[in-house]
């Protein structure tokens, strides 16, 4: 049995895998900034600063560069989740 598949289909193919794992690896690490932080979580930025970001779990992966503030990711985002989960029960 012989299959038959079209040179277009086959790059198309090839094209969509390589943007897939180009995305994911960009996001592999990085770092995000308050604004950033603020639209993952749908928070303000003045409770992130206010609530979240002086928690020990969220100070562990923040950086300072200069006068800029600076938070890992992805692990900001499991930092945010723990002190979530503390904070709201």
């Amino acid at each position: 049995m012989n299959f038959t598949i079209d040179d277009a289909v086959i790059a198309d193919l090839v094209k969509q895998q390589v943007s897939t794992i180009i995305t994911d690896y960009k996001m592999e690490f990085a770092t995000i900034d308050i604004e950033q932080f603020s639209e993952i979580t749908s928070l303000s930025r003045s409770t992130l600063l206010a609530k979240f970001t002086c928690e020990p779990e969220i100070v562990e992966v923040t950086r300072r560069i200069g006068k800029r503030v600076v938070y890992l990711y992805p692990e900001v985002v499991n930092a945010y989740k723990t002190v979530l989960e503390r904070v709201s029960s």
